[in-house]
């Protein structure tokens, strides 16, 4: 496996792992379907916006692509200083368990090295705890937390 600077033409590869991405979200309050739209029109900002790098991870021999993960230039939340943003990482269910988002993590670092930047900071669901254990053995430690009460439509 390796992993290579993402091109137009892998973009509907990205785009066809939103399902993934929506499915390890687990909140009751929230269909698959709200999940999926909003994965995909996540995925469709984020893949757009002309300053977000993407990098692929695909077999070796050229054979299938195994994940992707896109970033993004974003100021450190605390100091102002130079960041990124994590904003997509997902591979393909035959990759799991095969080190490739480990790999694409490793190359996201080294990419946001070389462009100056001093934190890379992502989101995960909070209900996605294998993406969370994953994240916090790569050094990755929560600085906020967004909490979310669905309310009843008013009365009326």
């Amino acid at each position: 496996m390796h992993v290579r600077r993402g091109t137009p033409a892998d973009r509907p590869f990205m785009m066809g792992l939103a399902g993934r991405l929506a499915g390890v979200a687990d909140f009751p309050w929230r269909t698959p379907a709200e999940l999926e739209a909003f994965q995909h029109a996540f995925m469709t900002e984020a893949l757009a916006r002309p300053d977000t790098l993407t990098l692929v991870a695909e077999e070796a021999d050229g054979g299938p692509l195994l994940g992707f993960a896109a970033m993004e230039p974003h100021p450190d939340d605390i100091t102002g200083g130079p960041g990124g943003y994590l904003s997509l990482l997902a591979v393909t269910q035959a990759a799991e368990g095969r080190g490739v988002a480990r790999a694409l993590v490793a190359a996201a670092e080294e990419t946001a090295r070389q462009q100056g930047w001093q934190v890379l900071a992502l989101d995960v669901f909070a209900t996605n705890a294998r993406g969370r254990r994953f994240y916090d053995s790569l050094g990755f430690r929560a600085e906020t937390l967004r909490l979310v009460k669905p309310l009843p439509p008013a009365e009326g």
